[in-house]
């Protein structure tokens, strides 16, 4: 009877510094990407509770948890990223994490079904042609043009000559709007280019950004015009970053 009496009590202290525990943990509000891209169905973990969320169609989820929790984000298709929380998190309760796509997963293969068919037993309706030669499928001749010798002498094509004159212009708008895809892929791609060609050292060790907060610190970036600089010399670009971390830095003590 003790023994049970004390087991029970045990239970109890657990359950309720568990619960003491889960109250300490706040709603953190949080967005998964890749580049511009919000991801869906991405799996993610509180591993200090094992309790968990995924993302919806906006890539937005919501997570308990407190300073110094280890949040895990996995999917088969973007490699997995932990991340542990840190004070600007609490603060601003707010997560953004950036996935990189698995680059090593196997591509997809594709196996075509041959199907057979007993034409013997087939039933068709009359009528039907199995097989189109070049001659079944030719357009028939024009009539006119083989007997009136005056049918290539007829007047200008007024959709021909509307084209003809719209050419360039629409040669034009379309080369336009094809390097304004370019600019907007160019600039989508642009924070993670940087962390790839500087290292996440260089934003450790120069910007003193820690590497859980590196790119919470890029879309801080984004947001004071950033993505305008992805033209620009290595100079100007260190040189904004290293302001930025100045005030990114301020914010976040």
């Amino acid at each position: 009877m003790n023994k049970t009496i004390f087991l029970f009590i045990a239970l109890l202290c657990i359950a309720l510094y568990t619960s003491a525990q889960e109250n300490n943990r706040i709603k953190l509000n949080g967005i998964v990407k890749n580049d511009s891209t919000y991801l869906q169905d991405i799996n993610i973990l509180n591993k200090a509770t094992n309790l968990g969320a995924s993302s919806n169609q906006n890539g937005v989820f919501t997570i308990f948890a407190k300073e110094g929790d280890s949040i895990a984000f996995s999917s088969i298709v973007y490699m997995n990223r932990s991340i542990k929380i840190s004070k600007t998190h609490i603060n601003s309760k707010k997560i953004i994490v950036y996935l990189e796509p698995d680059y090593y997963q196997l591509n997809e293969v594709m196996l075509a079904k041959k199907v057979f068919i007993n034409w013997r037993d087939a039933a068709v309706t009359s009528g039907t042609i199995f097989n189109n030669d070049k001659i079944s499928n030719s357009k028939a001749p024009d009539a006119r043009k083989l007997t009136d010798p005056n049918a290539y002498a007829g007047g200008l094509n007024p959709i021909a000559l509307f084209r003809m004159l719209t050419k360039k212009g629409r040669l034009k708008r379309k080369e336009r709007k094809f390097q304004q895809q370019e600019v907007k892929k160019l600039k989508n791609e642009f924070p993670s280019k940087i962390v790839n060609l500087y290292g996440r050292d260089f934003f450790k060790e120069e910007l003193d950004i820690s590497e859980d907060t590196i790119y919470l610190f890029l879309d801080y970036c984004e947001n004071n015009g950033f993505l305008n600089f992805y033209k620009s010399d290595e100079f100007v670009i260190k040189n904004f970053l290293v302001n930025q971390s100045k005030k990114f830095n301020a914010i976040k003590n």
